[in-house]
């Protein structure tokens, strides 16, 4: 029985671009594309009209929805101008940060400073930025706890504690582990805090092209991976703030480095980072990300293996570990300081973590979006390729356990990241990305003619020049913003004292920074209302003049 006659379907008139089989260059435009309307949908919900919402709603309100079309306009520009880049040209680039990195290192570096003076102010933005530099600021002067007058308490901590912990006293603590700050604490000194995330960036681009070179060497993987790094604005941005989160970067290549060859001596070196990275500020992102490489050394060589690793957690565990909690112990505000045992295990850990709400969801659905937005174009879809296409590697997939892992886990932390640049609670295992995106890149296959190569290098290089200076214009603006909240008076080469009023502003508690032992030329305090604050000068400072009022707050001047 003949078919019946009706139409018949052929490729052969359709263009040529929609006959061909999707490339990864196809794959990273509609992924950029997907993620930009995603943004829009996301913060469509997000109403600003009403006055600010909390600041991880708003910040994504405010700023991704111009990174998501310049995402589209540089992968655009990209796609256009790939086919005049040569692969000579290719080559001098990707080949040069992958035979002599360091003169591209040492720029960035550079760059980084300026921008951390110019860009970030150098000035602790929110409260998980000023409590390490405040804690440093103790140590700097060899002190473990600031002290100041117990009258004071209630206008520097509220309720005794909001990122420090405070004693009725007058004892003054951070709330975060002591890792950081001690990091900070030369810089302190030395009056240049602000300098410290800057060269640990520069530390981990080469990191990053060490490790690289060794998962794969004969290839450009490393000057690839470098390359990739460093046009990201996750990696930029954080490298310029007080987050602990670069460090925690750095501590997560160089462990990985470390267990590339582990003998004993090596296993004693990645235990003693271990225990800085688990005390930087807190233990999880450290946790997570070693996790995967240590089980994978107990199983391959036996637990005995892993004694020189465990001799090199131990000093820094006791010294910064439990002798810290000891310390804030001391002061009595921390409950999960003061818990001890089994009791005290369970206290944090339902602080810590809880199952998934529909709103925890959200937020990490929005992380994941700032995660692709705080990258180069290129940089997720072709990390997903390089799983893939790496997998066969062993130390590929310890990695990409690492991330997954990370991802996994604050699924069930049930706060959002308040403040922050990019999804900065994966900022730990985020040297995964480039490094898989890299081995994307060099596992091209011959048949492309290199058209992925010359699409990545100029998508790399738009975002690093165009992304970049989005992103530092974004957190200039934001931060200035803060700062101009702080009134001040015209004189100068006199004590100021200003205050600030907690419900007015927006988080001007987080301006509430100062000196540990309040040293500095001006104080800045929590204002109980106006005539409260005047009664509080009159008590201390008899002859102090009102300098400046507005509708946040007074500032008085003292001779």
């Amino acid at each position: 029985m003949e078919e019946a006659a009706g139409p018949r379907w052929s490729l052969r008139g359709l263009p040529a671009a929609l006959r061909r089989s999707p490339t990864l260059q196809d794959v990273v435009a509609v992924f950029t594309v997907a993620v930009a309307g995603l943004t829009f949908i996301l913060g469509s919900g997000i109403d600003l009209r009403a006055g600010r919402p909390m600041a991880f709603a708003y910040l994504f309100r405010r700023d991704e929805p111009a990174a998501a079309i310049l995402s589209c306009l540089i992968v655009l520009a990209a796609w256009v101008t790939a086919r005049m880049l040569s692969p000579r040209a290719l080559d001098a680039v990707v080949g040069r940060l992958n035979d002599r990195p360091r003169p591209f290192i040492l720029a960035v570096t550079a760059i980084l400073g300026l921008a951390a003076l110019l860009v970030y102010r150098a000035h602790p933005l929110s409260m998980d930025e000023y409590a390490p530099v405040f804690q440093s600021g103790i140590f700097a002067r060899g002190k473990l706890i600031a002290t100041v007058a117990p009258e004071l308490i209630p206008r520097l901590v509220p309720q005794g504690r909001w990122f420090l912990e405070a004693a009725p006293s007058g004892e003054i603590i951070s709330g975060y582990w002591p890792g950081f700050a001690l990091l900070l604490t030369p810089f302190t000194f030395l009056r240049c805090p602000w300098l410290l995330n800057p060269l640990i960036g520069g530390a981990s681009l080469w990191a990053l092209w060490w490790l690289a070179q060794r998962l794969f060497p004969g290839t450009r993987v490393a000057g690839w991976a470098v390359l990739l790094a460093a046009s990201s604005p996750a990696f930029t941005v954080n490298a310029i703030s007080f987050y602990s989160m670069p460090a925690h970067l750095l501590a997560s290549l160089s462990f990985a480095a470390l267990l590339q060859d582990p003998k004993p001596l090596r296993l004693l070196a990645a235990g003693a980072l271990g225990s800085l990275a688990a005390t930087l500020h807190n233990p999880l992102p450290h946790v997570l990300f070693a996790l995967p490489f240590v089980l994978a050394l107990a199983v391959r060589s036996g637990p005995l293996r892993l004694l020189p690793l465990a001799a090199g957690y131990l000093p820094g565990a006791l010294l910064l570990g439990a002798g810290w909690m000891r310390v804030r112990a001391h002061i009595g505000r921390a409950p999960e300081a003061v818990a001890q045992g089994a009791a005290g295990l369970l206290y944090q850990l339902r602080l810590a973590f809880d199952f998934p709400t529909a709103d925890a969801i959200w937020i990490r659905g929005v992380n994941l979006v700032e995660l692709s937005l705080w990258a180069a174009p290129v940089l997720l879809p072709l990390a997903c390729a390089g799983a893939w296409r790496a997998r066969a590697c062993l130390q590929v997939r310890l990695l990409l356990a690492s991330a997954l892992l990370t991802l996994l886990a604050y699924l069930f932390v049930p706060y959002d990241q308040g403040h922050g640049w990019g999804y900065r609670y994966f900022h730990s295992a985020w040297g995964v990305l480039p490094l898989l995106a890299a081995a994307a890149l060099e596992l091209e296959s011959a048949e492309s003619g290199g058209a992925l190569r010359r699409f990545a290098v100029a998508t790399c290089i738009a975002s690093l020049l165009l992304a970049t200076g989005l992103r530092f214009y974004q957190v200039r603006t934001f931060i200035d913003g803060q700062l101009a909240q702080v009134p001040r008076a015209k004189a100068q080469g006199k004590l100021e004292v200003v205050f600030l009023r907690m419900d007015r502003g927006y988080y001007t508690i987080d301006l509430v920074q100062n000196d540990p032992f309040l040293d500095g030329a001006r104080w800045i305090l929590l204002s109980f209302g106006r005539a409260e604050d005047e009664r509080f000068m009159r008590r201390f400072f008899p002859a102090a003049r009102l300098a400046g009022l507005s509708g946040i707050g007074s500032v008085w001047e003292i001779d």
